[in-house]
């Protein structure tokens, strides 16, 4: 490879894949934000009121998820932009809603977050793949989720703490100020380029599935898929409920409300420094091999925290 081929490529990764983690933080701006206050004494129906706040966007997001299994599939590339358009608009008109409607029942407002918000991955990652460097661009989009929630959090807090505004309007400043960001963002995915011909030798042309098409892949690799879908959906409810209960569990008065960005931050740099390492390694499969590793151990890390948690305390 050329010095003007390298240059071309590390160009292209800061346009595609900055575009891409930028976008997809935006998201967590749009559906997280609401988690940065406790609403303490408040209830739904019998229920604790953020348990209740958690639980709907969670239903909403992943019913969003599985319809995302026909609607991305079948999303073609000039109908991406109108979708992103569409999608936040409608996460942050149900974020208006949780703010104007009456107590509890605007708690219901959420779900719709969460169903306008499920299938952003898909959409922005089909920007990105089926290229040659589409493992690279992954990677990077990969980061946003890592330390986006903890932004999300840290704003809010810094909006009601600092600025004393109310709980329940902070979901929607945050998510008006997201939506017009990631609507330029989308401008700037709409306008990268085709895959070369290189890409499409490389990998597999992006093609959109009919039904009997997504029917033929799932079988034939249904027992690996089940396993992703089932191992994925316990780790999306895990660690929603990590990062919606997190202020409700710590005391956030007691420091800036920067910190838990902060601490995000360097957890950020430890998965970065990760995929640094795991980027050398050519074999795809090595590479699945040893991130599936890395989750089984952080979940038994999980199991056995929750386990000693009354010892470690």
């Amino acid at each position: 490879m050329t010095r003007q081929e390298k240059t071309s490529d590390f160009l292209f990764i800061l346009w595609a894949g900055g575009a891409a983690l930028l976008s997809y933080a935006l998201v967590y701006a749009l559906r997280k934000p609401f988690t940065a206050a406790t609403f303490d004494g408040l209830e739904f129906m019998g229920m604790d009121y953020k348990t209740a706040t958690s639980i709907i966007q969670i239903a909403g997001y992943v019913l969003s998820k599985f319809l995302g299994i026909k609607l991305i599939s079948e999303l073609k590339r000039e109908h991406r932009l109108r979708f992103i358009i569409g999608s936040v608009v409608m996460a942050e008109a149900a974020l208006v809603l949780f703010a104007i409607c009456p107590l509890p029942f605007n708690v219901l407002a959420l779900f719709f977050n969460g169903l306008a918000l499920g299938c952003m991955w898909g959409v922005i990652f089909s920007f990105i793949e089926g290229r040659k460097l589409s493992g690279i661009l992954a990677s990077v989009m990969g980061i946003s989720i890592a330390f986006s929630s903890g932004l999300a959090k840290s704003l809010g807090l810094y909006l009601m703490n600092d600025l004393g505004v109310d709980a329940f309007w902070m979901p929607a400043i945050i998510g008006g100020g997201a939506l017009v960001l990631l609507i330029l963002l989308a401008f700037s995915l709409n306008r990268l380029p085709d895959p070369t011909e290189e890409d499409v030798r490389c990998c597999t042309k992006r093609v959109p599935m009919d039904a009997r098409q997504r029917k033929n892949i799932f079988l034939r690799f249904a027992p690996f898929l089940s396993m992703l879908l089932i191992g994925n959906l316990f780790i999306t409810i895990i660690r929603d409920i990590k990062e919606d209960f997190l202020v409700n569990l710590v005391d956030t008065t007691q420091f800036s409300a920067w910190a838990i960005s902060g601490i995000d931050g360097i957890v950020t740099l430890i998965i970065l420094a990760l995929f640094i390492m795991l980027s050398f390694i050519r074999s795809h499969k090595m590479v699945l091999a040893l991130l599936l590793g890395l989750v089984i151990t952080g979940s038994l890390g999980l199991v056995g925290t929750a386990h000693y948690y009354d010892l470690l305390t």
